[in-house]
């Protein structure tokens, strides 16, 4: 293709939804694409427009003369047709009028773009949604220059809370010394000048012609990058247009932003270049939109991270209020392709036996292989959601899980699909504990529901197609089966009398790695944490009118202590109080006294399993 071609393949791209054209080519070409910004992309920071600044320069004017201030608010022009110069109203006509030269014309403005002690206190003046995407574009290595008219630094304000510390340029002086385009991580081109700039250009004399030095930098970008365009009316910027004429190449396409369809110059350019309108967005939604197009297509073929690279992501995405969107896409895109391999026919057939002990084993640690990343992302990311800001993504993720189609058969240990999600709801409720959070652990129990009920139990109480909460759905026995295919699964033989604790078991020594992280103080640390989550697991299902198939490893003589009280009991027990967080979860219908209803079933149930498997087996 020839650069004459060039235009018509942009034009061409106009069948297609601009921004996945855009997206596209950028993704394609890291570093070929450079931003034009104009006011538009400040407006959503607080920072006023040229006609805002006009229409309070007419009010401070008429306040100064004492001349009809009322209207100078209501019709700025007719104020200024009758006590202004003769001409037309216009941004470059008052400020010429009002300051008569640079320097002046610098302090009549800079108020409009710094922000004063009202405006820090309103969020406003500081870097929007729309700068803060444009910087992550930048860090990301998809934009290497950016050119503005603004002169507010919200820009590089957002790129250095981005990590990139550009080289700015605002004047001809600065050309000296500045190292090349294609050398410098970013390069930020302030073409109106800065702030601090005393010969900030401004007005549209000022604005006729570029000094020959600073056109010579415009016309390199225009000639050797494509161009991104934002918010930038070309009404007033007869240089920068002059640019845009002398752009000879073409050799990438020009992308215009804009809420609108443009107008005046704007339109003229996007005929005479064959830009592609991007219509609708504003500026705080059209640079996160690209953004997000971007982060979607990186994923298309890439490898999944490494659990650690996951867990490292998390962990500095947890504190930051700024990622919040990273790490809720990190969650759900693990959670996605666990999904997606537990619903693959080839990998999972559907109604597959497995009667042989070993190939029962191997296909639930397929199962933990496959969901291991995403078990110690919920475990490091449940006990350090300290603010628990984050809830509902642990929530969401187990709900995900519980909404993965079963076996299709309805007898005990069928629903293997669901192990991933049993696994998943204990890492993340034994992590809960470990966090000492009894409100998330009572969300984390309750709110997933299982999507696909099997029928309920006999003489449960619960209606047969009644969608039940996860603490019910994910019982061990109905995941893993009983007996002695549930103790084949230990790596030791054992009596019949430890069927009950086998599906425990299991799980715990399954968890042991995923949880030793945030269970930093050790083994004893995790047990205890297990211990409290199964207790709590069976005092919401006794709660609920199921009565606990198993107790766990309570039948253990080490689970009691020497005057016959079950540790964990007691533990638990100590917490029930009107103020107790579980309750403000919704466990137990925010009763206190149906949790120690509850508790005395479940203590007694405890008690007649040890004292009955202890009378035929004492646990040496």
């Amino acid at each position: 293709m020839t650069d004459d071609d060039r235009p018509a393949a942009a034009a061409a791209l106009r069948g297609l939804d601009p921004m996945v054209s855009l997206a596209m080519c950028v993704q394609a070409g890291p570093g070929v694409y450079a931003l034009l910004l104009g006011a538009g992309v400040s407006r959503d920071a607080g920072v006023p427009t040229g006609w805002e600044i006009v229409s309070d320069l007419v009010r401070r004017a008429a306040v100064a003369r004492g001349a009809d201030e009322e209207l100078a608010v209501a019709d700025p022009e007719s104020w200024w047709a009758r006590y202004g110069d003769g001409g037309p109203l216009g941004y470059s006509a008052l400020l010429e009028t009002l300051g008569g030269t640079p320097a002046a014309r610098h302090k009549l403005l800079r108020g409009y773009f710094e922000p004063d002690a009202e405006d820090r206190e309103a969020g406003r003046k500081r870097p929007g949604a729309a700068h803060h995407a444009a910087a992550r574009l930048v860090a990301r290595g998809s934009v290497r220059v950016v050119l503005t008219t603004n002169f507010d630094r919200l820009t590089e304000q957002a790129l250095a809370a981005a990590g990139v510390q550009p080289q700015v340029v605002h004047s001809p002086a600065g050309l000296r010394g500045m190292t090349p385009l294609a050398h410098a991580r970013a390069t930020v081109v302030k073409l109106h000048g800065d702030l601090t700039d005393l010969e900030a250009r401004n007005t549209e004399r000022e604005l006729e012609q570029y000094p020959a030095a600073w056109a010579g930098l415009v016309d390199q970008v225009l000639d050797e990058y494509g161009l991104i365009v934002c918010g930038w009316s070309a009404q007033w910027d007869h240089a920068l247009v002059g640019c845009f004429d002398r752009r000879a190449a073409r050799r990438y396409p020009v992308f215009w932003a804009s809420p609108h369809r443009p107008r005046g110059k704007a339109a003229e350019l996007v005929a005479r270049h064959g830009a592609v309108v991007v219509q609708g967005p504003t500026a705080a939604e059209f640079f996160p939109g690209l953004l997000a197009r971007l982060e979607a297509l990186d994923q298309l073929g890439a490898p999944p991270p490494t659990r650690e690279l996951s867990v490292a992501r998390l962990k500095r995405a947890l504190p930051d209020p700024v990622r919040r969107i990273d790490l809720h896409e990190l969650l759900d895109a693990e959670a996605t392709r666990v999904v997606e391999r537990l619903t693959d026919r080839d990998r999972y057939p559907l109604g597959e036996l497995t009667p042989d002990p070993d190939a029962y084993r191997e296909r639930l640690e397929r199962y933990r292989s496959d969901c291991e990343t995403l078990l110690h992302l919920l475990a490091v990311g449940v006990f350090h959601d300290e603010a628990g800001v984050h809830a509902r993504v642990w929530v969401r993720v187990l709900q995900r899980l519980l909404a993965v189609p079963g076996d299709g058969r309805e007898q005990p240990g069928s629903g293997l699909r669901h192990y991933p999600a049993l696994l998943a709801l204990a890492a993340a409720g034994s992590a809960a504990v470990l966090a000492d959070r009894d409100d998330l652990l009572g969300r984390l129990l309750l709110e997933p529901v299982e999507a696909h009920p099997r029928p309920s139990r006999p003489g449960s109480g619960r209606a047969a197609a009644e969608p039940k909460p996860a603490v019910l759905a994910l019982r061990p026995a109905d995941i893993l089966g009983s007996g002695e295919r549930v103790n084949a699964l230990l790596d030791v033989p054992h009596p019949p009398s430890l069927v009950q604790a086998a599906p425990s078991t299991w799980l715990r020594r399954r968890l042991r790695e995923v949880l030793a992280e945030p269970g930093a103080d050790g083994d004893r640390a995790i047990s205890d944490a297990f211990d409290t989550y199964e207790y709590v697991t069976a005092l919401l299902q006794a709660d609920l009118a199921e009565m606990p198939e198993t107790v766990g490893e309570f039948t253990l003589p080490d689970r009691w202590d020497g005057e016959g009280r079950l540790r964990v009991a007691a533990r638990v027990q100590a917490r029930f109080s009107d103020a107790w967080p579980m309750l403000g979860s919704g466990a137990f219908h925010g009763e206190v006294q149906r949790a120690h209803t509850a508790a005395a079933v479940v203590d007694v149930l405890c008690a007649e399993r040890y004292v009955e498997t202890v009378g035929r087996q004492p646990f040496r």
